[in-house]
């Protein structure tokens, strides 16, 4: 035997569910039958899919950051080794293809850019599909000779396959806009099969497409964020009502006139990671005015896709889905207002549907964000941006100017550099860490030329 001799397979397989929304396009833009301006990518018999490149593309990524060597070893490289790792298109069931929108932001004025309106298709979270990865296994995935010796352990590679099987387990994202929420999957109901074929009976079981003996679990190790990811999650309340407008409105609701209602998830309210990440990076810009700092500095860390440049971006926010059950939709009709004159405009009453959240003082959402490989001058313009959500600064989703979408803070937990910061119901921090979070916002005016006072 030698480094390409075929030694045993691994078999994974599993269901692949989305826990957020998806968005793989096909490239095609609008069209006269579909006039969203991006379109999900669907196989011939229509249903949407995940291609096997963009799994097998997120799987290599992780794996060079965790163990570079057996990057190679397991998914090849251009110039000397093929790839020994088969990844299948993963069809989705039980999906349902939805529309999304959103619209750039004039950062000095808050409003809407001239036609800076957009809209996309995603498939909604929940949907479903097969998994199926395949490993060949060779005589290079065991480091040894294989002139006539039988007794090498497959224990690397298995530990490896370990750690794989967690990450699919623990969640991995996918698709375009994952730094706004999208595109987080994971694996249930998986398994990873050792077919070992030094064993008769694990060829058998190959060929009769049975189950082996052996089966290797998942790792136990948790794949928790670097710990030079600056990492945010946070405890909301709402202090009375908001709303995420979405005009696809029910036929009951059209019958009464109500043009907007608050945009769903399946059952659950969602402030979508798109509208989210942009309020804070619009919040970004005017603390970095305030500090007298040149906003095109966020580029590094919150991207850019200028025609000039694309920058990928390190900021990530995750969607957060609200249950009914807290909250209350009532209809309010109002007038549209001549800015000009301050008198109502004739003929413009409108209807919407915006969510009171029932009870004061309970946890009704929780809000996720991090910083990629942050620095501490980062870290301390993310504390500025948790500091203002908390008291109420920032407002989420539409109908600002009548006082929708303020939250308060609850609770948060901070994870940076190996060390939890914990804040209370009153914005304290629990316990020590207090003068270092403090150093961090410190960094930020430091940066920024000021004398940190």
């Amino acid at each position: 035997m030698n480094s390409s001799s075929v030694i045993g397979k691994i078999l994974i397989e599993g269901d692949l569910v989305l826990m957020s929304p998806l968005l793989i396009g096909d490239g095609a833009g609008e069209t006269s039958d579909n006039f969203r301006d991006v379109h999900v990518l669907k196989n011939r018999r229509g249903e949407p899919f995940i291609p096997g490149t963009s799994l097998c593309g997120v799987l290599l990524d992780w794996l060079e950051n965790v163990s570079p060597a057996w990057s190679t070893k397991i998914f090849g490289d251009t110039d000397e080794m093929q790839s020994s790792i088969q990844v299948e298109d993963i069809a989705l069931t039980g999906s349902e293809v939805i529309a999304r929108d959103g619209v750039r932001i004039d950062g000095l004025t808050g409003t809407g850019e001239d036609g800076g309106k957009y809209d996309f298709e995603v498939v909604e979270r929940g949907a479903a599909g097969k998994l199926r990865l395949l490993i060949n296994l060779r005589g290079i995935h065991v480091n040894k000779n294989f002139d006539g010796d039988k007794n090498y352990s497959l224990d690397d590679i298995t530990a490896v396959v370990a750690r794989l099987s967690r990450r699919l387990h623990d969640g991995i994202r996918l698709g375009a806009l994952t730094s706004k929420g999208f595109g987080l999957v994971a694996a249930k109901n998986l398994t990873a099969s050792l077919y070992d074929f030094r064993d008769a009976n694990d060829v058998a079981a190959w060929l009769t497409e049975k189950k082996p003996a052996r089966e290797i679990q998942p790792s136990s190790e948790q794949n928790s964020a670097s710990p030079k990811d600056f990492v945010v999650d946070a405890q909301f309340q709402f202090n009375s009502s908001f709303i995420i407008r979405d005009y696809d409105v029910s036929a009951k609701d059209k019958e009464k006139n109500i043009s907007a209602v608050t945009l769903k998830s399946r059952k659950d309210f969602v402030i979508p990671g798109t509208g989210l990440k942009g309020v804070l990076r619009h919040r970004a810009e005017y603390i970095f005015g305030k500090l007298g700092l040149d906003t095109k500095l966020l580029d590094g860390l919150m991207g850019t896709s200028a025609d000039d440049k694309k920058i990928k971006s390190r900021f990530i926010v995750a969607e957060s889905y609200i249950a009914p059950e807290y909250f209350a939709e009532v209809e309010h009709t109002r007038n549209k207002i001549d800015r000009f004159t301050g008198g109502t405009l004739q003929g413009t009453l409108f209807t919407t549907k915006p969510a009171y959240q029932k009870n004061r003082g309970a946890a009704t959402f929780n809000l996720h964000f991090e910083i990629r490989d942050a620095n501490e001058a980062e870290a301390g313009l993310a504390i500025f941006l948790l500091r203002d959500l908390w008291l109420g600064r920032v407002a989420l989703g539409g109908e600002k100017s009548v006082g929708r979408g303020t939250v308060s803070g609850l609770s948060a937990e901070i994870c940076f550099n190996g060390k939890t910061y914990k804040l209370g119901a009153n914005g304290k921090v629990i316990g020590d860490g207090k003068s270092e979070l403090e150093d961090f916002a410190t960094a930020l005016k430091h940066f920024a030329g000021g004398d940190g006072k």
